[in-house]
């Protein structure tokens, strides 16, 4: 060994010998890294027409060509489709991952089939030892249109953002979920919805991450938040999701414009116009009472025995889940 050192010119040489062997093993565990990462996916109901890896060395980056994931879960139908989409892991930064979908959502389930397009998305997520930390979704200009429970949905935003934390607690690992979508249109059969604005804060259970939602799940509903023109309403609850396919539950609303709020539920069928006056009296009643403008209305939204009540107020169904 000694000798081999005392060779000048490998002497010379050794520290580049050195860094092409480190490069190799570095390349060695890079691929062994990107491969592990595929069988990951693959294992998790992913399968693609085409894999391509890039990144090396700081990062490893999957070109995956017409993905398609199908839940594993036993009796679920639930499907996604893309057109490509690049995965980028940064592994030395904690486990965070960069996807950028290049295609149109499809999205096929029970009773349902949609499709999101959209000029622009992008999903980020972290993931530690013990599964996914937190994950954001955003779209720019997104559009949704398809059927669900035998309803034709159409949907579109300006923007679209959705961000999951995991938030665990004394009995069970949950998730905090936030939602923003602006100038929100929501169409179903004839009926058109325009929304200036849609936020909501909710917490699932992290099993919902794994599976999809099921009966006997308790969504709690942190706030929500709801902007139409003149009319905001501000909810928070909780629901708990029936075999049924409705919800059990009550959300605390809080109505700031009454007289624009009473219009809606009168222009989407909700109540009659002779309920007008009667609602118009309780926020009278609310002002002289509870020091609110009279344009300010508490009550509380129930859905109970597949009926969906504002007070007292029947307002029809309620919606399903499922």
């Amino acid at each position: 060994m000694q000798r081999f050192f005392s060779n000048k010119r490998l002497a010379l040489f050794a520290p580049f010998i050195g860094l092409v062997f480190l490069t190799l093993v570095a390349f060695g565990l890079w691929v062994g890294a990107s491969g592990r990462i595929g069988d990951e996916l693959a294992a998790r109901g992913l399968s693609w027409e085409g894999l391509a890896r890039a990144g090396f060395p700081a990062r490893i980056t999957l070109e995956i060509d017409k993905p398609r994931w199908r839940d594993t879960t036993p009796g679920s139908s639930l499907v996604w489709q893309n057109q490509g989409l690049t995965l980028t892991v940064m592994p030395f930064d904690g486990g965070h991952a960069i996807i950028d979908f290049k295609g149109d959502h499809h999205l096929g389930f029970d009773g349902g089939d949609l499709r999101m397009a959209h000029q622009g998305n992008l999903m980020s997520a972290i993931v530690d030892f013990d599964g996914l930390n937190r994950a954001s979704f955003e779209a720019q200009q997104p559009s949704v249109n398809g059927t669900w429970l035998d309803l034709d949905l159409s949907a579109r935003a300006a923007e679209l953002a959705l961000h999951a934390r995991r938030a665990p607690t004394a009995n069970e690992a949950r998730y905090d979920v936030a939602l923003l979508a602006k100038n929100l249109t929501l169409k179903q059969d004839n009926g058109t919805l325009a929304l200036t604005r849609l936020d909501a804060a909710v917490t699932v259970p992290a099993a919902a991450f794994e599976r999809p939602l099921e009966a006997g799940d308790v969504i709690v509903l942190d706030r929500v938040t709801l902007e139409r023109q003149q009319l905001t309403l501000i909810g928070k609850g909780r629901v708990k999701l029936r075999a049924n396919g409705y919800m059990d539950g009550m959300l605390d609303l809080d109505i700031v414009g009454l007289e624009p709020f009473i219009d809606a539920l009168i222009e989407f069928d909700l109540i009659k116009r002779r309920d007008r006056r009667k609602l118009l009296l309780l926020g009278g009643l609310g002002a002289a009472f509870g020091g609110d403008t009279p344009d300010r209305l508490s009550l509380p939204l129930r859905f109970q025995n597949k009926r969906l009540y504002l007070g007292d107020l029947e307002l029809g169904a309620a919606p399903r889940w499922k």
